[in-house]
């Protein structure tokens, strides 16, 4: 490989580097909206001693801790005051998470109902691929029942320290991206 080429790769490589830590870091922060429609729901945290509630009208400046494991009470209905349908309608509906690379749907449902709202109980861990105290990530929350659609988007972070795996995964990163320069640096030669 030639050094120029060896240059140019490793500029470039940098560079696309940069970028990337550049875009998490200056991302804007975001809280909930309500996207579609006029749903209304919560979720209440029951191991959390503070900010226990999560409501769709959270305010979108207001990033929601969530702890790795939890059972969450929640609630939820197409509208405020919405009524039952005569008869049974096919509803859909799902909770996803946007990952850097990827969308990882957390549950789903659907069937036929009459009613227009819900409420219990459920319980989820998150894997352990997805480090605490690492950035904050979008979660969808969505429900379409007959001609009714709505949306939910809530911006959440995990409670907790990065811990080890992310430690040396940004240590591993410095050390790539020193090497990455080195290698396109212009070496000594010696006759």
């Amino acid at each position: 490989m030639s050094n120029r080429l060896r240059r140019n790769t490793s500029v470039t490589l940098a560079g696309l580097m940069l970028g990337m830590m550049l875009t998490v870091l200056l991302a804007a922060p975001a809280g909930a909206e309500v996207t579609r429609g006029a749903c209304v729901g919560q979720a209440e945290f029951p191991s959390k001693t503070s900010d226990r509630v999560l409501t769709a009208d959270r305010s979108r400046s207001d990033v929601f801790l969530v702890p790795k494991e939890e059972t969450v009470a929640y609630a939820g209905a197409l509208s405020e005051g919405a009524q039952p349908f005569d008869s049974p309608v096919p509803f859909e509906g799902g909770i996803s998470v946007q990952l850097p690379r990827t969308t990882w749907q957390i549950v789903s449902w659907g069937g036929e109902s009459t009613q227009v709202s819900s409420d219990g109980l459920y319980t989820y861990s998150v894997p352990s691929f997805i480090p605490a105290g690492t950035g904050e990530f979008e979660v969808t929350g969505w429900h379409q029942q007959g001609d009714i659609d709505c949306a939910v988007v809530v911006t959440v972070a995990l409670d907790g320290e990065p811990g080890p795996a992310a430690l040396v995964a940004a240590a591993g990163t410095v050390v790539f991206g020193a090497g990455v320069l080195a290698a396109g640096s212009k070496k000594g030669v010696t006759s």
